[in-house]
């Protein structure tokens, strides 16, 4: 598995030698293999600087407790620094209006990025297996190429070494080299949606094709790859529309192909978030010249005598 982990991480240039790498530990097997990758790194980069995160998110009782005093015996035994966010995040997402799931990433990620600072690196333990749940779930619900792409092995300065290895590879390291790890009772609770995709799904789909994660995640690599060539594309077309005033031209906006035509939508959307049938009547605006559409984050695109503009929604004068 490691020969496959260095070569993952070669190839999208996940990290150099003398990075700063914050790594997010939650005791699970998974993580706990990527801790241990990480630290034997250092063998060959030594310059390398690696910290464990954990995040206790008050939601398991003694277990999440269970978890943490794990990671922390584990990081004291093996002289790597840890730091330790506990948050209930029940309460906390009650404050901030969100979902359990979606206040727990969130907490999440902005403790990493507040660890790993402008130039860090923050690395998570998602695999393949967590690739191929993501993309079955995002078929459930529909989706378009975004979605079949999955997990990006990087975003931003997000790396994924372990995007390429699967659980069962993850387990059978962790054996090899005696890595202790906790098992969160709740994964193995098949009502939630991801718990019965992995408990249930891909076991079916593994006896039609033993190698079907490998499969799924050719797949998405093969995705990614034209996905990149349309958002490629949509650059190109904006950077040709674009007016020296200001504003975008609509019959050069016309003139590319739909799906670039969305891309490029998406890259003038900024905070805002449009949904599918927002894209579509922005595209629909932008054939006829003319037309408004207003976007749930505060932005609206108006189209008048051709030309496109996005406009606040607190400056709702629209442009003549």
């Amino acid at each position: 598995m490691i020969t496959k982990v260095l070569k993952t991480i070669e190839a999208y240039q996940m990290l150099s030698p003398d990075s700063a790498v914050v790594a997010g530990v939650s005791g699970g097997a998974d993580s706990m293999a990527l801790l241990h990758v990480l630290q034997n790194r250092r063998k060959d980069w030594p310059e390398l600087k690696v910290t464990a995160a954990h995040v206790n998110h008050c939601l398991r009782g003694a277990e999440a407790d269970r978890d943490e005093e794990h990671v922390r015996r584990y990081c004291q035994r093996e002289g790597i620094p840890l730091e330790v966010l506990k948050i209930d995040v029940r309460e906390e997402a009650a404050k901030r209006k969100l979902g359990l799931e979606a206040c727990g990433r969130a907490v999440r990620y902005e403790f990493f990025r507040q660890l790993a600072g402008e130039n860090g690196v923050i690395a998570t333990a998602h695999t393949l297996s967590d690739l191929a749940e993501t993309v079955l779930l995002h078929l459930t619900r529909g989706t378009g190429l975004k979605g079949l792409c999955g997990i990006p092995p990087v975003r931003e300065n997000i790396v994924r070494p372990l995007i390429d290895c699967s659980r069962r590879e993850i387990e059978d390291y962790c054996r090899e080299h005696k890595i202790p790890y906790v098992t969160d009772s709740t994964n193995l609770e098949a009502w939630y949606s991801r718990n019965k995709v992995r408990l249930q799904v891909l076991p079916a789909l593994k006896e039609i094709n033993p190698a079907f994660e490998e499969a799924v995640g050719r797949m998405a690599q093969s995705l990614r790859e034209d996905d990149g060539c349309l958002w490629e594309e949509a650059r190109e077309l904006l950077g040709r529309a674009a007016l020296e005033k200001d504003g975008w031209s609509c019959s050069v906006l016309s003139r590319g192909r739909k799906p670039v035509r969305i891309r490029a939508i998406r890259l003038l959307q900024g905070a805002s978030r449009p949904e599918a049938r927002h894209l579509e009547e922005i595209d629909r605006i932008i054939l006829a010249g003319q037309g408004g559409v207003s976007v749930p984050g505060g932005l609206d695109f108006h189209a008048n005598r051709g030309v496109l503009r996005t406009v606040p929604h607190k400056k709702r004068k629209i442009p003549q």
